[in-house]
């Protein structure tokens, strides 16, 4: 997901193209998901990123144009479009390549639905403020779409952290460049 308009970070940035150590978080996830065994990746963008449809073309990505209408109704847009598919928000700086086929493999256990989510408590406790919640969890921005129920995937730590606000902004500059990536 590449559509966000990034309104709260208030910066004249698409969050895909923010770089953080010499790479867009764009070329980060999709590097991340092809290093897990992702074979097709498709950016879904929407009409107010077009720098970023320009990136994801000049990377040869796929792209899918949703309505750009909010997270919950580009991923009810994309159900018309596929039958199962894994959704990453491209604004995940710390994600890893094992988070991804970590969630790949419950999905094959259970065969449902998976939302990664982490507890409202150890969000808070990291000094940021979720713009959503669910019954004491913060959805971090992954999930695996398909017909069946929905099993809460509850991880913990900087993986969580995606980039809504310059504090979260600043937080993954500070982490990444002291990293070897």
């Amino acid at each position: 997901m590449a559509g966000g308009k990034a309104k709260r970070l208030q910066m004249d940035i698409e969050k895909p193209l923010i770089e953080i150590d010499g790479k867009t978080i764009l070329e980060r996830t999709v590097d991340v998901l092809k290093d897990a065994g992702i074979n097709e990746v498709f950016v879904a963008v929407t009409q107010t990123t077009s720098k970023t449809k320009s990136k994801a073309k000049e990377l040869g990505l796929k792209m899918v144009q949703t309505p750009g209408n909010g997270y919950v109704q580009d991923i009810q847009y994309l159900m018309e479009q596929f039958n199962e598919f894994l959704v990453v928000s491209a604004d995940l700086p710390f994600l890893s390549s094992e988070l991804i086929r970590n969630v790949l493999t419950k999905y094959k256990e259970t065969n449902l639905s998976i939302s990664v989510v982490v507890p409202l408590k150890d969000y808070a406790d990291m000094g940021f403020t979720p713009s959503v919640t669910m019954n004491g969890f913060v959805p971090v921005g992954i999930n695996i779409v398909s017909e069946g129920e929905d099993y809460l995937y509850v991880i913990k730590g900087k993986q969580t952290v995606n980039i809504n606000t310059k504090k979260e902004l600043e937080m993954a500059i500070n982490e990444r460049t002291t990293e070897t990536i």
